[in-house]
């Protein structure tokens, strides 16, 4: 990382984390392509309805990546290879370990989880379909997160993206024949899912028992260790917030958009949900490229590497995220058209939902980079209250709103209240850099 440039540097891990997130965001949207065209706004309903539990799985899962990553890279940059390897062997035993249970647990709760948000009939059967599959298949949907972002710390990102693509590849292709051709409905989607993810992971774990891995993994160097165990997840656990915020998230709305409205309205929020995921995949991309470098950096004491590492994310998440805003903005009935068909009633619906609840987009990815830089800095506790803030501060806006203005407030609550978070961890952020200097890059345990 010394030998170049810091820009080159971060573009060559960057590009290859932002192609493979957002090909990791296409397993959502290419499911709800064409779940919109085969079964219409009922199909979107249960499904947005399923996903905040799926949504668990992918935190947890993010949550292993992120903290046995920026754990490994930290170690490495401080040349201490032994406790690298062991970090890298505690990620796989933490993808088994956790992933068990939280997968019995979705399907045995999944019913009760979808009749909380009102789905009945049908629409229940529907997304206990989906949740079922992925439920027995956790592991699997853990490594298709985790693993990816393990390779591009052990320097191999374009294999990270060619994992991810290959899984994508394999998913369009069974959810056209699952979905369109047999209509196994959202069983069939979550089953291409769960066999494109299978094909990532198969390749992830072949590079890192392989000779070309730099830590040199083999089963013997894969004993179970407690403390690093705990320092993984400690370290991760502001990224598994992030997903538990989304899925929080998409839950109040869901019950909000059933009170005030019907399923139609929890339909276009799935729409407007894909368009917006596919951007904060971006900006998690963008994340997943900085992060080793902050990390790298910060453990071999360049606090200036560090600042230019960050400016360069923040032009690029941010920048990329108003200009994908305007776009929405301008052609929002092109972009919904994507998902609705020809259901006229769904796509009005959901050209108000883009204007009114992704007019802020772009304070996602910042607020996601911020929270990232301080986990890749090791200040967990600053990463965890700007994720948690994120969580807290829409409450009292998806309280207050739609008693205001109904569904416009139901749709305005996110947008609002990242306005003034933001403004928070701008704050955070200046004092951050601030005292950067100062600090003495602490030894990588």
């Amino acid at each position: 990382m010394n030998s170049q440039s810091i820009t080159r540097t971060f573009w060559h891990y960057s590009i290859p984390a932002i192609a493979a997130l957002m090909i990791s965001g296409l397993y959502m949207v290419v499911d709800g392509i064409f779940i919109g065209h085969a079964m219409g706004a009922t199909g979107l309903s249960a499904i947005n309805m399923a996903w905040p539990l799926s949504g668990v799985m992918l935190a947890i899962g993010m949550m292993v990546g992120m903290g046995s990553g920026a754990q490994c890279s930290r170690a490495q940059g401080a040349a201490k290879w032994p406790q690298a390897r062991s970090y890298l062997a505690q990620a796989l035993w933490l993808l088994v370990l956790l992933g068990i249970p939280t997968g019995a647990l979705t399907v045995l709760i999944g019913p009760w989880f979808m009749a909380l948000q009102g789905a009945e009939g049908h629409l229940a059967a529907l997304g206990n379909d989906y949740l079922r599959v992925l439920g027995w298949a956790a592991p699997l949907v853990f490594g298709s997160i985790a693993l990816p972002l393990l390779l591009r710390n052990l320097g191999a990102p374009r294999l990270a993206t060619v994992a991810m693509l290959v899984g994508a590849v394999v998913n369009v292709a069974l959810d056209y024949l699952f979905i369109i051709v047999w209509q196994w409905g959202l069983h069939g989607a979550a089953l291409a899912t769960v066999l494109g993810e299978s094909l990532s992971v198969l390749i992830c774990l072949a590079y890192i028992f392989s000779r070309h891995n730099p830590l040199h993994m083999s089963l013997a160097t894969c004993t179970f260790n407690l403390r690093r165990s705990r320092d993984v997840l400690i370290t991760g656990f502001s990224s598994m917030l992030m997903y538990l915020y989304m899925s929080l998230v998409v839950v109040l709305h869901n019950l909000l958009f059933m009170h005030y409205g019907s399923p139609l309205q929890v339909a276009a929020y799935a729409i407007a949900g894909y368009l917006m995921a596919f951007y904060y995949m971006f900006a998690e991309g963008v994340c997943g490229g900085m992060q080793p470098l902050v990390s790298y950096f910060y453990g071999a004491g360049e606090p200036d590497k560090v600042r230019h590492v960050l400016r360069l994310g923040l032009l690029t998440a941010v920048g990329s995220g108003v200009i994908m805003t305007i776009a929405l903005l301008l052609l929002p009935r092109l972009f919904a058209s994507i998902f609705s068909g020809s259901d006229e009633a769904l796509l009005d619906a959901s050209v108000l939902g883009i204007r009114l609840h992704l007019f802020g987009m772009f304070l996602d990815g910042f607020i996601v980079l911020a929270a990232s830089f301080f986990q890749a800095m090791g200040q967990a506790r600053n990463a965890t209250w700007v994720t948690v803030g994120n969580m807290l501060i829409q409450l009292p806006f998806l309280a207050v709103l739609p008693l205001l203005w109904g569904l416009n407030g139901v749709w305005l609550a996110l947008p609002l209240s990242n306005v003034c978070l933001s403004l928070v961890v701008i704050w955070m952020l200046r004092r951050q850099l601030q005292q950067l200097t100062a600090t003495t890059a602490p030894s990588a345990r």
